[in-house]
């Protein structure tokens, strides 16, 4: 079973002056947000974490997301995901992207990048693209 879960974030107030979006209510911390760009074509990640889980909130451009539980025999899950869609990935599930489309989004994980800490988090995997 695939524990990935898209949604489209809807404004929670509107007035004259625009809107706000909660895009992330958590009760557990955020230690990093970062900013990644997608040429058309390119497949990013390939990989899961063993204690990160992690947002992405696409701003635009469309990706091709596959998922992968780390289950015997798990099929491979693909959604298209489009500016404003916010995608919650848990740890030990494996995951990548295809730009179908040069697209950027914000990406948002539970642990920090820096150092070796991300490296010893993060295993690599063959590509869930043929």
């Amino acid at each position: 079973m695939n524990t990935v879960h898209v949604t489209t974030p809807k404004p929670v107030f509107t007035d004259e002056r625009g809107s706000i979006t909660d895009l992330i209510n958590s009760k557990d911390p955020i230690h990093h947000i970062g900013h990644i760009t997608f040429e058309k074509g390119v497949i990013r990640a390939n990989h899961y974490h063993k204690e990160s889980d992690q947002y992405d909130y696409l701003l635009e451009g469309s990706i091709e997301l596959a998922t992968k539980t780390l289950e015997e025999g798990a099929a491979i899950q693909k959604i298209i995901l489009k500016p404003g869609d916010l995608a919650f990935i848990p740890k030990n599930t494996i995951h990548a992207y295809r730009a179908l489309e040069k697209s950027a989004m914000v990406n948002v994980t539970s642990t920090s990048r820096t150092g070796s800490n991300y490296e010893e988090d993060t295993i690599r995997v063959d590509s869930l693209f043929e």
